[in-house]
């Protein structure tokens, strides 16, 4: 679950303004899918040694975004669904080669098949000015699913 939030915190900072005066925020259109990847790092043990040498992983993932409902008063407040997909973890140290934990495994198998499933849930996010003012998320997602908050 860890994971998941830094995933969507990573995601979101990358789309909140925080400017003074007027913000604008994230400007989509309502009949498009916009397809993005993003990929990151996580060392664990980045204060002892080199770079090369690291322990971690690297996540990476699609990640299709789609405005859902923007205010028609146009007031830059919007409503957007944020779904990941094709989610792959590996070694962020490739030299390890034959001792990689990760070596032969699926992302399944090195993050469990329960959080995988709930990374590739959508999310839906409540964009104001373009700052994240709420986050939504269900276990199971269709128009009339009751949402529950993750933050």
């Amino acid at each position: 679950m860890i994971l998941l939030a830094v995933l969507f915190l990573c995601f979101i900072s990358s789309y909140s303004a925080s400017v003074k005066g007027h913000t604008t925020g994230l400007s989509l259109n309502n009949d498009r899918l916009y397809k993005l990847t993003y990929s990151t790092e996580v060392l664990l043990d980045r204060g002892k040694g080199k770079l090369q040498d690291s322990v971690g992983y690297r996540i990476s993932s699609n990640v299709d975004v789609v405005l859902l409902w923007r205010n028609p008063d146009g007031d830059d407040d919007q409503l957007i669904q944020i779904t990941m997909k094709d989610v792959n973890v590996e070694n962020v140290n490739q030299q390890r080669g034959e001792k990689s934990i990760f070596k032969g495994k699926n992302p399944p198998k090195i993050i469990r098949k329960e959080n995988l499933e709930a990374l590739q849930r959508p999310v839906l996010l409540h964009l104001i000015h373009g700052k994240v003012k709420v986050i939504l998320g269900s276990t199971s997602f269709s128009p009339t699913s009751n949402f529950f908050f993750l933050l």
